[in-house]
């Protein structure tokens, strides 16, 4: 049995004769009457009563009842796998970090990204450049929006430029530099700072958040592995801190920011992907980010 058996018979019955469902099925009617003799056949008796206009036995009443079913989970079938063929449905699992978040990236890819892929889940781990490349590697991210672009020795990995960060500098309210409207390396440079912990020592000379610009003073006693705890250490009074731009978007009360003016303190972000994507969604997702 197959499913064409399923419609023919279905046609038949809905048509109240085989010329009528032959017409509808774009078949001929001795293709039609052999196709449903073979259903029955298989079946062991009569589905219609032929004298005449052809009826359905009992045995048709009940098998038509099933049969509407089966095909209405088989199109229910071929609707999904087309839709996650196209990446309409699916997952895509991001890692990201505060600059990336806070900086408007990932608000406007992601956005587009849904208005076009609504039944996509979208879900956001935060995590660092070293642990997004293992975890994509491991299968447990998809993509990753990374300072650390693609390692060359690692063929399995790709990335492509996605957006440049600026910085801002983080005072508790009050400070005596936050009445300045700009501030440069030299202002900061005998302040206390609170620094990010990034875990990836080869970030600092990049001027990767929180790292100090090389500005003399003593190593900060106060870290913290997130853009919010970083801005709840300045709040406390902790120090000052040198923040990606667009955290100020975040309320923290207590915290203004100012403009670093130290030229090149910038960072480049990467979406950071596999070489080879198998899962539809995923690569409709890097599609629409490059």
């Amino acid at each position: 049995m197959e499913l064409r058996h399923l419609r023919y018979f279905v046609a038949v019955a809905e048509e109240g004769g085989f010329s009528a469902a032959a017409r509808r099925l774009h078949v001929v009617q001795p293709t039609l009457s052999m196709q449903i003799r073979d259903l029955e056949h298989e079946l062991g008796g009569p589905l219609f009563d032929r004298g005449g206009r052809p009826r359905l036995t009992p045995a048709g009443e009940a098998f038509l009842i099933e049969a509407r079913q089966v095909l209405a989970q088989a199109e229910r079938a071929r609707d999904t796998a087309r839709s996650a063929i196209r990446g309409d449905t699916g997952s895509v699992r991001i890692g990201v970090a505060g600059a990336a978040v806070f900086g408007g990236l990932l608000t406007g890819l992601i956005g587009e990204f849904h208005q076009a892929r609504p039944l996509v889940r979208i879900e956001l781990r935060e995590a660092g450049p070293q642990a997004q490349r293992a975890a994509i590697l491991a299968g447990e991210l998809d993509v990753g929006f990374s300072a650390l672009p693609a390692p060359a020795d690692e063929p399995r990995l790709a990335s492509t430029p996605a957006s440049s960060v600026s910085f801002l500098v983080a005072l508790p309210a009050g400070h005596r530099l936050a009445g300045h409207r700009m501030l440069t390396a030299e202002q900061i440079a005998g302040e206390e700072l609170v620094e990010y912990i990034t875990g990836d020592d080869d970030l600092a000379p990049r001027g990767l958040l929180g790292h100090r610009p090389n500005l003399p003073g003593s190593p900060a006693r106060f870290r913290a592995d997130s853009t919010l705890s970083v801005l709840a250490l300045v709040a406390a009074k902790a120090g000052l801190a040198v923040v990606p731009a667009g955290v100020e978007q975040a309320g923290v009360p207590d915290v203004v920011y100012r403009p670093l003016t130290e030229p090149g303190l910038t960072t480049d972000f990467h979406l950071l992907y596999r070489s080879i994507e198998p899962a539809p969604a995923v690569a409709v997702f890097v599609r629409t980010c490059t």
